[in-house]
């Protein structure tokens, strides 16, 4: 693994004072007494974010302008690092450890610790898609492996999880060739990467603020992963040289762990499931009651004057047609882009959803939603995607998911039991695993928006079909907007009549 500090935010006239030395180097006297007043100026400003930190962090004792702050800041950079430490470390002001921004360059890391890595919410990730590069061979050897005596036999899998990967991307490549190239090949590589191994090698770029770095370090260095918990090292001594006022509490917090296997004893009691009966398993398990009368009142509340319950015992004196009615109306503003009122938060769906591990890579990217994944379970069966089945290579496609699952059974019965969790980065992306997915109204609508689209990917499509289908059955005006972006248009013209009074 390999992460790289790609960069971080600096003051603005810190940014102007670089720009005005490489100006005098290009135009200027190499030899002038500006270029050396500006360099020696340059010298003691060192490229930090905690300057901006500790500015912000005066704000709120300071008559001083935001920008004076920011002046003093730069003046002392060591004074201004011993005041963040005072302020976040001594006073509990954490926050303010957000102000410092970083971006990282985060590559040769496996698939399986790509799904750890972005299941932290508050950062932003772009990561190397499968979907539109074509797979050479990379994969990660972990260490709970590579110090085993199944080496060998582990990277024999994965060459051949990587020919099969080949092998199936020709053959639909073939089957499809009456298709332009850029859809051709698309589904080549859509599907064919349902045999790659969750060791295959990704790269993604990270955007993080301090706080939010250190609350992952300090997360990742619990992990059981052994990758996880060098990516968590490497972060640490990355970051900690860039603002060492603003990274402390990293130790790992061991007692997370132990939290779960106190609780694994328990969760034997109940078993493991049986096998799905179909390819892909949705259920609803809770959904809000009266969460749409909840949310009209809501709105009438922050419009007008009235108490809340006032609002409320008003809506539900309405017929379900005039509710409907000002729902549309209060939407009226909406297009393809813009998100719903914040009102339609008040009420939660719970469902329970099999999927495998291509549609969790998408599913996780949704980091509003609450997500409480298990391990990835052979027991669940695969998803094989149809197009496998129309040019009549499913068996081949089971022989290599198989080979996986036989694999993976030997290293989870003989890796010694602290290194089991690795048995995982041998399964592909067809396997797949329970997740437990927690959603308000407004972010429903939204992952309708992305993953209902004509250009979604059809397995997280079909997955939100069954979603959508399941909520809008029990409320159906909390789930008037959900559709594709590729529909919105046909709802523009309910928007406007629906708007009108009936």
């Amino acid at each position: 693994m390999h992460i790289r500090l790609a960069g971080f935010n600096i003051d603005s006239d810190t940014i102007e004072l670089v720009n005005a030395v490489v100006e005098e180097y290009r135009f200027g006297d190499m030899a002038s007494a500006r270029l050396e007043e500006l360099l020696e100026r340059l010298r003691n400003e060192p490229l930090t974010p905690e300057t901006i930190s500790a500015a912000y962090a005066r704000i709120s004792r300071s008559p001083k302008s935001v920008h004076e702050l920011r002046c003093d800041a730069r003046d002392s950079v060591n004074r201004a690092r011993e005041s963040n430490e005072r302020i976040v470390f001594g006073f509990g002001h954490a926050s303010v450890a957000e102000h410092a921004v970083f971006n990282l360059d985060v590559s040769d890391i496996s698939r399986l610790v790509i799904e750890e890595l972005e299941g932290h919410r508050l950062a932003s990730y772009t990561e190397s898609s499968q979907r539109y590069i074509s797979q050479s061979g990379d994969y990660i050897t972990p260490e709970e492996i590579k110090n085993s005596k199944y080496t060998a036999e582990y990277h024999n899998l994965c060459r051949e999880l990587f020919d099969g990967y080949r092998q199936l991307s020709t053959k639909l490549d073939e089957y499809y060739s009456s298709l332009p190239e850029r859809a051709r090949s698309g589904i080549a590589r859509e599907d064919s990467r349902y045999v790659l191994p969750l060791s295959c090698r990704g790269q993604v770029g990270v955007t993080m603020n301090a706080r939010t770095a250190e609350h992952i370090i300090r997360q990742s260095a619990t992990s059981r992963l052994k990758e996880a918990r060098e990516m968590s090292a490497q972060m640490l001594t990355i970051l900690r040289r860039a603002t060492p006022s603003l990274i402390r509490h990293t130790e790992p917090n061991l007692k997370i762990n132990t939290s779960y296997q106190a609780l694994g004893a328990s969760a034997e009691k109940v078993g493991v499931s049986s096998k799905s009966d179909s390819i892909r398993s949705v259920k609803l398990l809770a959904f809000p009651v009266e969460a749409e009368q909840t949310a009209l009142a809501a709105m009438l509340f922050a419009a007008g004057k009235s108490s809340f319950q006032d609002a409320k015992n008003y809506v539900a004196s309405l017929s379900e047609a005039k509710r409907q009615t000002l729902l549309w109306r209060a939407h009226g503003y909406l297009d393809a882009h813009s998100p719903l009122l914040r009102e339609m938060e008040l009420g939660v769906f719970l469902f329970e959803v099999e999927l495998s591990a291509s549609a969790f890579a998408q599913l996780k990217r949704h980091r509003i939603a609450t997500i409480i994944k298990q391990d990835y379970l052979p027991e669940l069966s695969i998803t094989i995607p149809p197009s496998i089945e129309a040019v009549s290579l499913k068996s081949h496609f089971i022989s290599y998911t198989n080979k996986s699952q036989e694999f993976y059974n030997i290293l989870l019965k003989n890796l010694p039991t602290e290194n089991r969790p690795a048995a995982q980065y041998v399964l592909t992306n067809a396997h797949r695993r329970r997740v437990l997915l927690q959603l308000n109204a407004r972010e429903l609508t939204h992952f309708s928006r992305l993953r209902q689209d004509a250009d979604a990917q059809w397995d997280i499509r079909n997955i939100a079909d069954d979603m959508i289908k399941l909520a809008r059955e029990k409320c159906p005006m909390l789930l008037l907007f959900a559709a594709g972006k590729d529909k919105f248009d046909d709802f523009r013209e309910k928007i406007e009549r629906g708007g009108q009074d009936r």
